[in-house]
């Protein structure tokens, strides 16, 4: 005795979705950083800061953001893929 099978029709293919976005680092850092920098003396306030120098860590996180110019981050998932530009 043979056993018959039915073949069923193939899925439809699905479509990849792509999600494209830009982050634009540069004009948040001019928004952002007058109110670090007026801030900055408060974190002298908290116990667990006060070895810090406040302005030298606020123009460090600016520099760190204005470095991230230019990145391309792209993450490739099954059925989606993920662009984000950084500028």
């Amino acid at each position: 005795m043979a056993l018959v099978g039915t073949v069923l029709p193939p899925l439809p293919a699905r479509r990849r979705t792509a999600v494209r976005l830009w982050l634009p680092l540069t004009p948040l850092w001019i928004v952002l950083a007058p109110v670090a920098l007026v801030l900055a003396p408060l974190t002298l306030l908290v116990p667990a800061c006060r070895h810090m120098r406040p302005y030298r860590a606020a123009l460090s996180l600016g520099a760190v953001l204005l470095s991230l110019s230019g990145t391309d981050v792209e993450v490739d998932a099954h059925h989606t893929l993920v662009r984000i530009r950084i500028f």
